[in-house]
């Protein structure tokens, strides 16, 4: 169950790290998928510290959530602007 609610909740914050970001419609994808990465990174983080025997749901999502922002953002701001597939 955890595990589908950071999925989902990553994947809509990368979603919205995008619009926010104003992305031109190439980066969606990649968007995406650091933002799955991050949130499925931040939560299981989360879980395996000592933290996470007393986690419940909203503590583990919002660790989802702030992992898929930060590996978002940080993919963004260290790769740039590139192009991933055609441009035409």
């Amino acid at each position: 169950m955890q595990f589908a609610l950071w999925t989902v909740c990553s994947v809509l914050v990368a979603w919205l790290m995008g619009k926010v970001m104003s992305s031109e419609g190439r980066d969606h994808v990649m968007d995406l998928v650091m933002g799955l990465g991050g949130g499925v990174g931040g939560g299981l983080l989360f879980s395996a510290s000592r933290f996470g025997a007393h986690a419940n749901l909203l503590y583990g999502s919002a660790s989802a959530i702030i992992g898929a922002i930060i590996v978002t953002s940080a993919a963004r701001c260290f790769l740039g602007r590139r192009e991933y597939g055609p441009t035409d």
